[in-house]
């Protein structure tokens, strides 16, 4: 089959599921499975062998069936980086490269450092951080086996294994860090309250880990924790980067907050919705 008509057929198909975006779908996911960049595809029409036209056929499919773009390609982008991600882990979302952004600005690139990225999923924030800066040094943490699972390709396919530990804990106050060793905590934990759950929507509702968004009653629930356990773990003056699922929420971390933090600063998502908070150890 001609390239242009394999474009076309899987643009069709798309189109008539009423996939979102189906031109910009079928083009990464045949870009994706030819090995070429996509502009490419402009201009190219040769021919493509039928074992690999049935490859790409079954991925539009999936696609078309409502699974996230991310988990068809196994790979999301993150902070500029690829990053392998699949089902039984949360896809990176832009907003979160925001939280990265602040920490690096505290920690810039030749500023030696320790921290630990809490429910880290993908690794995508821990990993971003230790590419960007080669003076840091991490652990990953998260409850989720599988997730950790994938943290542990990405550890491997950006070569920071020396520099990332990864940690499977569910309860912060017992997590195997040295107390007063870190400089920063990252943090993205699920933080949508649970009768919120049923109005996501169906790509993540259906597909992405309810452990990794279900943050119990009233979204606060891992939060809690942080604020009783942390402390114990930080320097004095050390700092704590948190996403949230907004203003409101907020509000409520700051009546949570021990009389150990104060409030830094507060950032805007690219809708103008605050979504990350800064806390200091005092």
């Amino acid at each position: 089959m001609r390239l242009r008509e394999l474009r076309r057929l899987c643009r069709a198909q798309l189109l008539e599921s009423r996939t979102a975006r189906p031109e910009y779908c079928a083009d990464l996911i045949i870009s994706k499975k030819l090995g070429l960049d996509r502009a490419s595809l402009l201009y190219k029409d040769c021919d493509i062998p039928e074992d690999v036209c049935e490859g790409i056929f079954f991925m539009i499919k999936k696609r078309a069936s409502g699974v996230p773009l991310a988990y068809v390609l196994h790979e999301a982008e993150f902070f500029g980086y690829p990053f392998h991600v699949g089902r039984g882990v949360l896809i990176p979302r832009p907003e979160t490269e925001l939280l990265v952004e602040a920490a690096l600005e505290y920690f810039p690139p030749g500023r030696a450092a320790s921290f630990a990225d809490w429910c880290t999923g993908s690794g995508c924030i821990a990993i971003s951080l230790l590419l960007e800066n080669s003076a840091l040094t991490g652990a990953a943490v998260d409850i989720s086996a599988s997730a950790l699972r994938w943290a542990a390709i990405n550890r491997r396919a950006h070569g920071v294994e020396e520099r990332l530990s990864l940690i499977r804990c569910g309860e912060p106050s017992l997590a195997p860090i040295e107390k007063n060793s870190l400089d920063f905590i990252t943090a993205n934990p699920p933080y949508i309250p649970e009768d919120e759950m049923a109005g996501l929507m169906s790509e993540v509702r259906c597909y992405e880990p309810h452990i990794a968004l279900d943050g119990g009653a009233d979204g606060l629930l891992l939060y809690r924790k942080f604020f009783s356990s942390f402390p114990a773990l930080l320097k004095p003056g050390g700092l704590l980067f948190f996403e949230t699922a907004g203003e409101r929420q907020i509000c409520s971390l700051e009546r949570l907050a021990s009389a150990e933090f104060s409030l830094v600063h507060k950032i805007s998502d690219y809708n103008g919705i605050i979504r990350h908070v800064i806390w200091r150890k005092s």
